[in-house]
């Protein structure tokens, strides 16, 4: 009987170390190809602007236009980022056929990085993690709940494997994918993203030794920004004058990351209008093909046009970029980005965020030198406004510190980081902008669910029931649901967050707007249907 329940305790852990083995593989193999591919498309932009070379150019990008259009037709839910659609699964708002929307995401954003799109490797990352962990409960047989758990190490294991950042993945799991902090969420994240590191760094190693993949940039640890070292500070008088810096960093961050979401949105809404296809796509991929063709580093997910950025501006005895130049770079970077993101084509937003913030601190960095601060913390002013940016457009503050830390392997701008994340994070909430993900989320739930219906379900809890000893807050219960009444023993109790369920509890949970059938066959997984009002 103790053998019996010890393995039954171990299934969470067992089963996500196998999700993240899974992952780590997969993932780590589609990030050495999504190198080889934006490299590619750099090489492509890079020609010389020949009447022939400008021809093949265009019918490339339209090309992957096209059969972008078909693989969304084909799989609607295989569209934007990948980071939204793992949240639905793992808060139980979204249902997707795991493995062909996993291929389509995989597929697409290969083709969009094969144009040039302005968009990152890490979003399809997350939600290929995410379907993965739903494959593996879904072989396993397991029910709904339990995938969710699978889900939530997933889509961490992707965000850890694409940014070489452990600790940043758990801690989107907790803070971004379900909002809240719970041991259980925090033991699905860890035993996924653990595994997975350690299996993507055994793939890196093994490509990182083909000398073509390694002038391509497929090292081993796949670090993002190698380039933005942070100094250590001198004297108590230069950390105060790089937190001053971090205050009016912090504001303008909050400022550019609101305007850059309702962008989003509101084309969003336009493209949404738009019901073929391949006319919502064919603006974006043709403004990505214009502007790589005058601006061949403008293309790709960023991280380039950062780096390019930063050696023109500090990688010389004299800085060499001017500030209109910076500023004409950002919007550029912006509206492509956010043309791109509207349109829903595939792939992620996070390293387009990184170089619109990583640019945008190197415009205050430089600003702030011309005022007198140390050229040195040049680079440390930069990470702290990545930081920021990042913050007050996702609203994950914690998420946003863990990836200052890891990317750049310091602690030493760790408190103007708090300074300015702090500041643009309260200022991003006092606007109201909506934080980014949620609000694409919300979105894709209001298109999948048209109608629902308020239902009340009452059940008995068993002692093989899920949730069976577990708290309250630590279930993730159905979407739109709550516990509105436990009755023990023949007393009512006032159930909270705390209340440690038992065997023998009736529970009465009610839901608002949600499908009656699929909710009823939800709740029956957790405990034993009595009634049903």
């Amino acid at each position: 009987m103790k053998q019996s329940k010890l393995l039954h305790n171990l299934q969470p852990l067992l089963y996500g170390c196998i999700t993240g083995v899974v992952c780590g593989a997969v993932i780590a193999l589609f990030l050495v190809c999504s190198r080889i591919v934006i490299s590619f498309a750099f090489s492509v932009y890079s020609l010389e602007r020949t009447v022939l070379a400008v021809t093949c150019t265009l019918i490339l990008v339209l090309l992957c236009c096209l059969i972008t259009a078909v693989l969304q037709i084909l799989v609607p839910s295989a569209k934007g980022s990948g980071i939204p659609l793992a949240e639905g699964c793992a808060r139980g708002m979204l249902k997707v056929k795991w493995l062909r929307t996993a291929a389509a995401l995989i597929a697409g954003s290969l083709l969009a990085f094969l144009s040039g799109m302005p968009l990152g490797s890490e979003g399809p990352s997350i939600g290929v993690g995410g379907l993965i962990g739903e494959g593996v409960g879904r072989m396993a047989k397991k029910p709904v709940q339990f995938r969710r758990y699978l889900i939530t190490g997933g889509a961490s294991s992707g965000l850890a494997v694409a940014f070489n950042a452990p600790l940043t993945g758990v801690a989107f799991a907790l803070e971004e994918t379900h909002r809240r902090f719970s041991p259980s969420i925090l033991l699905a994240a860890f035993s996924a993203v653990v595994p997975a590191i350690m299996v993507s760094q055994l793939v890196f190693w093994a490509f990182g030794h083909v000398p073509y993949l390694n002038g391509l940039g497929v090292k081993y640890g796949m670090t993002v920004l190698p380039f933005l070292a942070q100094v250590k500070y001198s004297s108590a008088g230069a950390l105060f004058t790089v937190c001053g810096v971090a205050a009016a960093g912090g504001i303008l961050c909050a400022l550019l990351a609101a305007a850059f979401n309702c962008t989003i949105f509101l084309l969003g809404k336009l493209f949404g209008k738009i019901n073929n296809a391949a006319l919502r796509l064919i603006p974006t991929f043709m403004l990505t093909a214009v502007c790589g063709l005058c601006i061949y580093y403008v293309v790709g997910s960023g991280e380039r046009t950062f780096e390019h950025v930063f050696e023109q501006t500090f990688g010389h005895a004299t800085v060499n970029s001017a500030v209109g130049v910076l500023i004409t770079l950002v919007v550029l970077r912006f509206a492509m980005t956010a043309t791109a993101s509207g349109s829903s084509a595939t792939g992620g937003l996070f390293l387009p965020m990184i170089a619109i913030g990583g640019i945008l601190g190197t415009i205050i960095a430089k600003t702030a030198i011309a005022m007198g601060m140390s050229a040195e913390y040049a680079p440390n002013v930069i990470m702290l406004t990545i930081s920021a940016f990042f913050a007050a457009s996702v609203r994950a503050p914690i998420s946003a510190l863990a990836m200052s830390v890891e990317l750049t392997s310091s602690f030493s701008n760790l408190l103007p980081c708090a300074v300015a994340v702090g500041i643009a994070t309260a200022l991003a909430a006092i606007l109201r902008s909506a934080p980014l993900y949620d609000k694409m989320m919300e979105d894709l739930y209001h298109q999948s669910v048209t109608s629902g219906n308020d239902v009340t379900v009452k059940g008995v809890i068993h002692a093989k029931s899920f949730i069976c000893g577990k708290r309250i807050r630590d279930v993730l219960w159905p979407h739109n649901s709550l516990v509105t009444d436990l009755c023990r023993d023949g007393r009512d109790l006032v159930p909270d967050g705390e209340t440690v369920l038992q065997e023998g509890d009736e529970l009465t949970v009610r839901a608002e707007m949600v499908d009656e059938q699929a909710f009823v066959q939800q709740i029956q997984d957790y405990i034993i249907t009595r009634n049903r009002n």
